[in-house]
């Protein structure tokens, strides 16, 4: 199964981040399908604020973003993560430019309640990236977003999914540091979006497999199906791009 010209979402975090991950990058791009590349980077905002002496706090898995946190947040998210990656892909011959979504804009945000300067999607803007993809470039986009105060965080996959909606994705992959949705030590290899809470209720094993999950339930009622996908197992995204069934899918019309 190949996905043609429609569009491929990556979205990339956790330990992913220090793997192998991009090392398929090359192959995929540039050229069909476009592909936009979506990080994380919560590790390193949670070190950066512990240098600055500055508190974590999460509620049900979201950080709590006050003013600071969020200037914080922008310079690691939308500076040094992203201008690493940016980096990285370059070295390897990928022509990335480095974005977050207050470029463009491309994600439109409100406030989620209580938890300061954190954002719900409402809105993709997709035109600088499609602007981008015509010039042959692979965008790497920070999860950021634009919101009636400026900046606010945004969780990536939840960024991710709302991106793969607004940009008409054919696919939306999760690259992480497990071999998928991990239950009774096997990977469940597909379910339907509706069957993602009741794994998140069997407390699913693997690192941010909740957000995971849920972003990808989104995702596929939208007509998005996404995989999540071991990316510390070399070829794993040039695998998945081709359409093999590796790791965890989750669409509509499956069932695990």
């Amino acid at each position: 199964m190949k996905f043609g010209a429609k569009p491929v979402v990556v979205k990339i975090g956790g330990g992913a981040l220090a793997g192998v991950a991009l090392e398929d990058l090359p192959a995929c791009s540039p050229g069909e399908p476009p592909v936009a590349l979506v990080h994380g980077g919560g590790q390193q905002l949670t070190r950066m604020l512990a240098m600055l002496d500055i508190q974590t706090e999460f509620r049900e898995g979201l950080r709590v973003t006050d003013e600071a946190t969020m200037r914080v947040a922008e310079m690691v998210f939308a500076g040094e993560v992203n201008k690493a990656l940016v980096r990285e892909l370059y070295a390897m011959g990928v022509p990335a430019v480095g974005i977050s979504g207050t470029d463009g804009p491309t994600l439109r945000v409100e406030p989620v309640p209580g938890l300061g300067r954190v954002g719900s999607v409402t809105r993709v803007e997709p035109k600088l990236v499609e602007t981008l993809w015509s010039g042959g470039f692979v965008p790497v986009i920070a999860p950021v977003g634009l919101g009636p105060e400026g900046a606010y965080n945004v969780n990536a996959d939840s960024a991710a999914a709302a991106l793969a909606v607004g940009f008409g994705a054919g696919h939306l992959f999760f690259l992480t540091d497990v071999d998928g949705l991990l239950y009774g030590g096997e990977a469940v290899p597909a379910l339907g979006p509706e069957e993602c809470e009741g794994y998140v209720e069997k407390r699913a094993r693997g690192r941010g497999m909740v957000p995971k999950l849920r972003a990808a339930a989104d995702a596929a009622r939208e007509g998005v199906a996404a995989r999540i996908v071991n990316g510390n197992k070399r070829g794993s995204l040039a695998r998945a791009i081709a359409g093999e069934e590796i790791g965890t899918l989750i669409s509509e019309g499956v069932a695990a």
